[in-house]
């Protein structure tokens, strides 16, 4: 591989972090380490993108960089001292961390109080506290959040509260683990200009990344590439696109997309203006099983407060069999409403059915529901309390009663859903990746044969690999006859795998319909950065021919252009 081992040969400056020679396991029984003699530098004022599949060390790669956790053998330097020997207290004056699930670090009940909690503990006057938590609440666009309690922020708000947090703090560093992952695109553009600035700045940004399509990606100065614990490729990001496929990364569309007109020797898209496009509709082969409500929705309003409305006079209907995405913009609802499905969240205004009847709310009935109704939340690891993966898939059905042959059943029936090997049960969950844990997490939740199951942001933070094998099984699910509902910022996966895509805006219903049938309504509600690259090609051509068709499909698009 390209510029595997770029080391300090013929350098004659410090770099602000090294990593010499790391080696780290979580298991002494487990043969291979999660990290395997790593050694890499970064410059002060680099951003450097790290990416790998999951499971490759990424994750804990930063927790050694932060402090977090000290390496089985090798060192780290910071500013070319060994951080063995600097205090943890002034290590974070130098390094911030945004971890991948924000949970894990907001500490505080409001919203100010958690970004003022950094500056604080650095003993800083209560003026200079002040005008920080100020500055990083307008960066992180949460002014209008600044007296809320963090209870009533939704999952990608919370996560701009945890990159508020370590502005806050005024570090040199920032280390970032997936910290765009929960946040719809309109968000990830906005935390993306927030880091291009301070990289301009001179600040030192290390960030974990899947999201290698991402408009800001080339704004990274070099990629190194994990595997298997072992750095196998770095390089600049112009480098990285010349090795993706190799490396084992798929392109994305809007690459694609452009190397094959690049290569027809098409000027896209004004050389289009006057082409006849080759394009029939593809069948859709997707059919719901049951034409039954599952669940009825009627004017559902709900408050976290006496100010705003979570929920507004929402109205969907959800058929039994069929796999309904949920899309909509960061704090429009979407997890409120699937936390009334279960009974998690009671209804303060309005109705659901569930199977006809009325759904309950209270009492041995509830526990009923949560055995028919599976919900797998927006970081389903933080799910997972067991020692080993057999008594983490046995607990629920333990609950629910299961017993001797029909408990392991349910075991094996969780285990075999998700495509796990029997060899995983003795595993311990806090071991495994994060693409094991989160299929773990799910297992756990389909051991006891739910009828419905909810999933909240199933695909984030996830390698392509994990993606698929997660949406290969809720398709099976459907087909067996199962109702699925997933809430996703991935507009590309909503259209090409849900049978149907409920629209909400401000907490209310925009449309429900077949993705075909509401593809121009999805165009209004969100910004075309949200939009496929297929779909936003598409809408390119558009402008100047109006007989171009809105295709989100990749193979359908290029079929349009068959007779070049």
């Amino acid at each position: 591989m390209l510029n595997v081992n770029r080391n300090q040969k013929n350098r004659n400056k410090t770099p602000f972090l090294e990593v010499r020679s790391v080696s780290f396991s979580y298991d002494e029984k487990i043969t291979r380490r999660t990290l395997n003699s790593v050694s890499f530098f970064i410059d002060k004022g680099e951003r450097v993108a790290i990416l790998g599949h999951n499971g490759s060390g990424k994750s804990t790669l930063t927790k050694i960089l932060g402090g977090l956790i000290e390496p089985d053998e090798g060192s780290c330097f910071l500013d070319g001292v060994d951080m063995n020997e600097i205090e943890f207290r002034d290590l974070r004056r130098k390094i911030g961390m945004v971890f991948q699930d924000p949970e894990n670090q907001i500490v505080a009940a409001m919203v100010e109080d958690d970004i003022a909690f950094a500056p604080e503990n650095q003993g800083l006057p209560s003026e200079e506290i002040q005008n920080r938590v100020d500055l990083a609440i307008v960066e992180a666009n949460l002014l209008h959040k600044k007296d809320s309690p963090v209870s009533a922020l939704s999952g990608g708000e919370k996560q701009r509260l945890a990159l508020a947090g370590a502005l806050a703090a005024d570090v040199e560093c920032l280390i970032l683990d997936e910290p765009t992952a929960m946040l719809d695109p309109k968000g990830r553009l906005r935390i993306e200009k927030i880091l291009r600035l301070l990289h301009s700045e001179g600040m030192t940004i290390l960030q974990i990344t899947h999201q290698i399509g991402a408009e800001n990606f080339d704004d990274f100065d070099r990629v190194i590439v994990l595997s298997k614990g072992e750095i196998i490729w770095q390089g600049t990001t112009l480098e990285f696109w010349d090795r993706a496929e190799e490396l084992g990364f798929e392109l994305p569309d809007e690459f694609k997309i452009k190397k094959f007109f690049e290569d027809k020797k098409i000027k896209f898209p004004d050389a289009l203006a006057n082409f006849d496009f080759n394009f029939t509709a593809a069948s859709d082969e997707k059919k719901i099983k049951n034409h039954e409500a599952k669940f009825k929705i009627k004017n559902l309003s709900f408050k976290y407060d006496e100010k705003n409305f979570a929920l507004k006079n929402l109205n969907a209907e959800i058929f039994s069999g069929e796999w309904l995405s949920i899309i909509g913009r960061t704090g429009s609802g979407k997890s409120t409403l699937v936390q009334h499905l279960n009974a998690l969240y009671k209804i303060q205004s309005g109705e659901i059915f569930f199977d006809g009847q009325t759904l309950p709310q209270k009492g041995e009935e509830v526990h009923t529901l949560r055995q028919r109704v599976g919900l797998v939340f927006q970081h389903p690891e933080d799910q997972l309390f067991s020692p080993t993966v057999k008594e983490e898939l046995a607990f629920a059905p333990k609950n629910a009663g299961f017993k001797n042959s029909k408990l392991e059943d349910a075991i094996l029936y969780g285990l075999e859903c998700v495509g796990l090997e029997k060899k995983f049960l003795d595993r311990n969950p806090l071991a495994l990746s994060g693409g094991e844990r989160r299929l773990v997490a799910i297992a756990s939740v389909l051991a006891t044969r739910p009828e419905c199951v909810v999933l909240d942001e199933p695909l984030a933070g996830l390698d392509a690999s994990y993606q698929k094998k997660i949406l290969n099984m809720l398709r099976r699910l459907c087909d067996s006859g199962k109702t699925v509902i997933t809430i996703t910022h991935d507009l590309d996966t909503a259209l090409r795998f849900s049978d149907k895509i409920l629209i909400l805006r401000d907490g209310g219903t925009v449309r429900e319909g077949d993705p075909g049938d509401v593809i121009e309504e999805i165009m209004n509600v969100l910004e075309p950065e949200a939009w496929p690259d297929v779909l936003r090609a598409s809408a390119e051509i558009r402008k100047i021919n109006k007989n171009f068709p809105f295709i989100y499909d990749y193979q359908e698009f290029i079929k349009c252009f068959s007779q070049i």
